[in-house]
């Protein structure tokens, strides 16, 4: 048995059950505990030879591999699991494959190593491929071609590696793959890997700042989730293009400061949306120069792309953009629009207003607070609101302090929604009487009482358009 580093405490005892109990987990058929083994690291599968004497070699059939460098004292012991695990998984198929490597203790495999797995993973007709190299040999290791064409996969994901442009791409079964801060050989191997995925679901990508890649196209007639993370650094100059082709997404989710422009073609029925960009609109751009025109018609065709949706997160800095776009040109019509999420660096919250109006039928907003502000930078010009006739519960999950903005805010939405029915507030703990965490009603007709403090008697004081409107603190 191997050996691995935290295991040095185990108490070597068989298992046995208590007089008068059975033991129904090993009654369980051998498909069924492989099925749950599969699902656990292969140092805690390994252990389970201890429970009983049919449970001794039992781990050793387990079609799947899951270790970490982390596990283990000494390299070579990695590389001999990993290799007894593949010979004895010759001429049969292997349900998982997952190696991480990034340990302070233990030498990392060299690339030859790795690839060498790769392939011979590849070959045992793999189903979900996890390899995740945040040595510091990252991207040195370049993706064998023998993933590229095996039929069998179902999942891939990679951390760092490198991945070379090929033609020579099948992969027919691939439904969902996770590429993090991966780099590519030339500009057109992502594109072409996407392309060859003909059942491809689900696409995540996390963009290393560096990736060579200028314009990414994503075609896929299949593609149900994509999620599109370019990390929030602005201090980058190049223009960086997201073309999406995808007619059957249902789920965006943007999360990237850097890339210039992304054009939805075809647009297709987008159900849900979490979008936090800018379009690289650092300090001194801004949509309303002259020059910025063909800014202006992205930003409207990007937002006519998701205009159908039915669930949208947007980050305050989104809605900055949003708001200097519509001093210029109309803003889309979002009909579909049920549940608003909006998440505020500080309480610019004037710019809501100007989105809410193009909502006609929202339900449900939620105010929160944004863990990694980044703004572009405006002035708010002042003017009055229309009324938000359809809306109905309004969460402000920002904790309340009783400053002049956030009662300001509280205040729009009683005084403009003539049908809401709960207006849901999180207070500071500095406001909080006493060690309490129940949840206050505040009613219309509720007098104020003298030992409330100043922010209760001040709710009960706002004017309400709705009279059944009720809040809950």
């Amino acid at each position: 048995m191997f050996t691995f580093m935290d295991t040095a405490g185990v108490k070597r005892a068989r298992y046995t059950s208590p007089p008068g109990e059975v033991d129904r987990l090993s009654s369980l058929p051998d498909c069924l505990i492989f099925h749950v083994l599969l699902n656990l690291p292969t140092k805690d599968v390994v252990q389970t030879s201890l429970l009983s004497p049919r449970w001794t070699h039992l781990w050793k059939h387990v079609p799947g591999l899951d270790l970490d460098t982390e596990d283990f004292k000494e390299l070579d012991t990695f590389v001999t699991v990993v290799d007894s695990f593949l010979e004895r998984n010759r001429g049969s198929s292997v349900h998982r494959f997952k190696l991480a490597y990034d340990s302070p203790v233990v030498v990392e495999p060299n690339t030859g190593l790795v690839k060498r797995w790769l392939d011979a993973a590849a070959k045992l007709k793999v189903k979900h491929l996890n390899v995740s190299d945040n040595s510091s040999q990252s991207w040195d290791l370049v993706m064998s071609p023998t993933v590229y064409t095996c039929s069998s996969l179902v999942s891939l994901r990679l951390v760092g590696l490198t991945l070379p442009n090929t033609e020579s791409v099948s992969l027919p079964s691939l439904k969902a793959m996770v590429l993090l801060l991966v780099e590519f050989t030339n500009n057109r191997a992502l594109e072409n890997l996407i392309s060859k995925c003909p059942v491809l679901e689900n696409l995540c990508i996390e963009r290393s700042y560096g990736d060579g890649i200028s314009i990414l196209r994503v075609h896929s007639k299949s593609l149900l989730t994509f999620m599109h993370d370019a990390g929030n650094n602005e201090d980058y100059d190049e223009d960086r293009i997201v073309e999406i082709d995808a007619p059957m997404l249902i789920y965006l989710r943007i999360s990237d400061a850097r890339t210039t422009s992304f054009i939805i073609k075809s647009p297709p029925s987008i159900v849900e949306a979490d979008i936090d960009t800018v379009f690289n609109l650092i300090s001194g751009r801004r949509l309303g120069v002259a020059d910025e025109v063909q800014k202006r018609e992205m930003v409207r065709d990007f937002l006519i792309g998701i205009s159908n949706v039915k669930d949208l997160t947007i980050a305050s800095s989104t809605l900055e953009v949003i708001y200097d776009y519509s001093r210029y040109v109309q803003l889309p019509v979002f009909r579909n629009l049920f549940l608003l999420r909006v998440t505020f660096d500080s309480y610019m919250w004037e710019m809501l207003p100007v989105f809410l109006e193009v909502c006609p039928n929202l339900k449900h907003l939620v105010v929160g607070t944004s863990e990694n502000p980044k703004t572009v930078g405006i002035t708010v010009i002042a003017r009055p609101w229309n009324l938000l006739s359809s809306l109905e519960h309004v969460d402000i999950e920002r904790h309340l302090k009783g400053e002049a903005l956030e009662m300001s805010l509280v205040g729009y939405f009683l005084e403009s929604s003539p049908n809401l029915k709960t207006l849901v507030l999180s207070l500071d703990d500095s406001l909080k009487k006493g060690e309490s965490a129940y949840k206050l009603t505040l009613s219309l007709d509720d007098a104020p009482k003298k030992e409330e403090s100043d922010i209760f008697i001040e709710l009960l004081n706002f004017p309400r358009l709705s009279s059944s409107c009720k809040i809950v603190v």
